[in-house]
């Protein structure tokens, strides 16, 4: 699944698979911006197909920000797709907003009936419950983490886990991971988190996969995001079911190092494997996704941390 992109840095990406073709979806920015810290805010949705999820054919930009004024008027982030039940493909995405100066993360979907063009399709975006999670306010200095929605079905009803920060809790140990349920993937109701605050300050790019009958929980925390600083920039945590409980303290982390965003999918013949772009090596960014690493091989390198 190599991809590198000569004129844009390419970062958080994940595989959806229609039974035809795999789909890539990825973060994508100008490397005209020179500075790859400048490519968070024109971040657009970059698309592309392939037949076996490794050669893959560029299609034009699923999503890039609206117009405005709206709460994705700055720029898109990292999201989910799956497939609707009464047909075509669903895009799950985050938008930041220039009102807040991209500092309040909201969430929200757009459609395909033809898998190239895409629609928007939510009223309002999907928000932060402030009886559970932090919430902005211009005084504040950081940001409102609400994002990386990862969607998938559970006993008949559609979850939505979430990139979230607990209400009141130190920054640095205040990670969660945020829950919304849908009957009908338009009408999300906001729960409380499924974790409880840790030594993670940031749940990234999670994903709740059941692989070889273990329940995992994958996430990513960068360095300056954790209590404890350390090696490791993508986790895993063992759970019990599909909505957890997953042991965070417990996390291992995933090798290669400087891999980031990493994302498990599933090829058609049955194997797992991990995907996440090449974040920074011999202290640049790269900005490119690498072929995936079979999963077997991954976990048995998987470390926790000394």
């Amino acid at each position: 699944m190599a991809l590198t992109l000569p004129d844009h840095w390419l970062w958080d990406h994940w595989v959806a698979d229609d039974g035809e073709q795999y789909h890539l979806f990825f973060l994508r920015a100008s490397r005209a911006l020179h500075d790859p810290d400048r490519r968070h805010w024109r971040a657009a949705l970059g698309h592309a197909v392939s037949d076996d999820a490794r050669d893959w054919r560029l299609l034009p930009d699923a999503l890039v920000h609206s117009d405005g004024p709206a709460f994705d008027d700055q720029a898109i982030w990292t999201g989910c797709t799956v497939m609707r039940p009464d047909g075509g493909m669903r895009v799950f995405y985050t938008g930041i907003s220039r009102a807040e100066r991209g500092m309040v993360q909201r969430i929200g979907w757009a459609d395909s009936a033809d898998g190239i063009t895409f629609e928007r399709r939510c009223a309002e975006p999907l928000e932060a419950d402030g009886r559970w999670y932090e919430k902005w306010n211009p005084g504040y200095a950081f940001d409102e983490p609400w994002r990386d929605p990862f969607v998938f079905q559970h006993e008949g009803r559609w979850h939505m886990l979430i990139t979230a920060r607990a209400r009141g809790v130190d920054r640095l140990h205040a990670g969660v991971i945020g829950h919304a349920v849908s009957d009908d993937l338009d009408h999300w109701e906001v729960l409380p988190p499924l974790t409880d605050p840790s030594r993670f300050g940031q749940l990234e790019v999670s994903q709740s996969r059941q692989v070889e009958g273990r329940h995992l929980l994958v996430f990513s925390c960068g360095d300056d995001m954790q209590a404890e600083p350390g090696p490791g920039g993508v986790w895993i945590a063992e759970g019990e079911g599909p909505l957890g409980p997953w042991d965070v303290d417990a996390a291992r982390y995933l090798r290669p190092e400087h891999l980031y965003a990493g994302q498990l999918f599933q090829l058609r013949d049955g194997r797992w494997a991990l995907t996440g772009f090449n974040n920074v090596i011999d202290g640049e960014f790269v900005g490119s996704a690498p072929d995936p690493l079979a999963w077997t091989q991954v976990e048995r390198v998987a470390r926790m941390r000394p």
